[in-house]
């Protein structure tokens, strides 16, 4: 479950950070506004907002907050604000899509501008979450530490790293509003790997901090092992979440209280019919609907999506604005070690975790007996596919087919025609925004390299 952090601090101790919500404000410069009629962010913190007992939740909540909107996108907007796990889904294999928005067919196309204003946005609100994260650690240290929060706040800054390296090409920089006020210090590009081997230094830093809330450990030690499978650290990932319960989740909440908290996953799929649940996706995706799994609901394909000519199949795993979205689980940890036992083509122990997942929802059991090492990768991707369906994994697995398994991109990624005419593009990371350009260290991407 996610994890609910209350900590009372006194007014006179407040009051004396609103140089630090300065410097909030300063971060929202970092990336530019699609709009001079942009909506104000109500996670922007104020010097006003800190002068209460609540400053540090405020901070928090604010990292949180924009954590959601990041992933999950929002009822917010003109036709809603689009999130990463559907924009990396349709780069992926997971969704089609049957709106008319052109940067979100582009995504699909995976002909993405770096003057894409969807993921203009996606990539300011990923920053946001992380800068708001960061201030929240610094201002729980100067008032002596808050351990949990800390840990906690150490660990979302962790995934919006983990995440810019599985989805974004290499060369995102990371830059920082001081505490007390000062110029911003602005980032230099970082390679995939720097930004995993960053995003480990934060999970250590939260297990760290996490002492024995055990909630606390497993959110930072799922995601250090998702970072370590990223470097092609198969095997220590495994080694790394071996402890962590199986029945652990830790949540994106929403909510119905603002259609800036409600779940965009849902609004775009459900509401809007713009993303459609795939189907064998350009010769090499999942059959998400043919197979009739309980992991990939859906109904339609008797009505035409927002675009009105395509047929559309509406995903069901999301069923209202307030469903949460699972950011790290046990089910991750059980899969990670299933991957590992498969780099290692130890056939039973993939067959038993796989089959002990699927007999906890009623699914039937593998037969994996003499399947070689590909074999084995084929199907475990697979079923990860099932489990970690629409929750932004599926970019980043494709990916760390071909650049740590040494896959070809044409036998992983949906190839070939598109649906709507034209073709797939070679390329599978999305471009650091032109929007980064005011940082002086700004070289687009270094390279887009699986």
């Amino acid at each position: 479950m996610n994890i609910i952090i209350k900590n009372i601090l006194t007014r006179n101790q407040l009051k004396s950070y609103s140089l630090l919500a300065t410097a909030m404000l300063l971060i929202a410069t970092i990336t530019s506004c699609d709009s001079l009629l942009e909506v104000t962010d109500p996670d922007i913190v104020t010097p006003s907002s800190l002068e209460s007992e609540a400053g540090i939740e405020t901070l928090r909540a604010g990292s949180l907050g924009d954590l959601a909107v990041a992933m999950s996108g929002s009822s917010a907007g003109h036709g809603a604000t689009a999130g990463l796990i559907v924009m990396s889904g349709l780069m992926a294999d997971e969704y089609d899509y049957t709106g008319t928005f052109p940067t979100r067919r582009e995504g699909d196309t995976r002909l993405v501008q770096n003057t894409n204003g969807t993921m203009d946005n996606i990539y300011g609100s990923l920053h946001r979450s992380r800068a708001s994260a960061e201030a929240t650690i610094e201002l729980a240290e100067s008032f002596g530490g808050v351990p949990e929060i800390e840990s906690e706040m150490q660990s979302i800054a962790g995934y919006v790293y983990v995440i810019f390296a599985e989805t974004f090409c290499a060369g995102v920089p990371f830059s920082k509003a001081p505490a007390d006020g000062g110029e911003l210090e602005f980032g230099m590009p970082q390679t995939t790997d720097q930004m995993f081997q960053r995003a480990i230094e934060w999970f250590d830093d939260a297990i760290s901090e996490a002492g024995s809330n055990d909630d606390l450990v497993n959110l930072a030690t799922v995601g250090k092992a998702r970072a370590m499978l990223g470097l092609g650290q198969i095997s220590q990932a495994a080694a790394e979440v071996s402890s962590v319960p199986t029945e652990f989740e830790y949540l994106i909440q929403h909510s119905d209280n603002s259609r800036r908290q409600e779940n965009g996953i849902y609004t775009m799929t459900t509401t809007r019919r713009q993303y459609s649940i795939a189907d064998g996706k350009g010769g090499n995706g999942i059959m998400y609907r043919s197979a009739n799994d309980p992991r990939t609901p859906w109904d339609g394909g008797t009505e035409f999506g927002q675009d009105d000519i395509t047929l559309y199949y509406n995903q069901l795993k999301y069923t209202s604005p307030s469903d949460p979205v699972v950011l790290a689980s046990g089910i991750e940890a059980r899969l990670i070690e299933a991957e590992a036992a498969a780099d290692a083509s130890d056939n039973s122990t993939v067959e038993n975790v796989h089959n002990t997942l699927r007999a906890s929802i009623g699914l039937p059991d593998l037969d994996l007996t003499g399947m070689n090492e590909e074999q084995l990768r084929d199907v475990h991707f697979e079923e990860r596919a099932f489990w970690l369906y629409s929750t932004g994994h599926r970019q980043g697995d494709l990916r760390r087919l071909v650049r740590v398994y040494n896959r070809d991109l044409s036998d992983v990624f949906p190839w070939g025609a598109y649906f709507k005419g034209g073709e797939y593009a070679s390329n599978v990371t999305f471009p650091v925004p032109q929007s980064e350009a005011n940082n002086p260290n700004y070289e687009a991407c270094l390279d887009t390299n699986p």
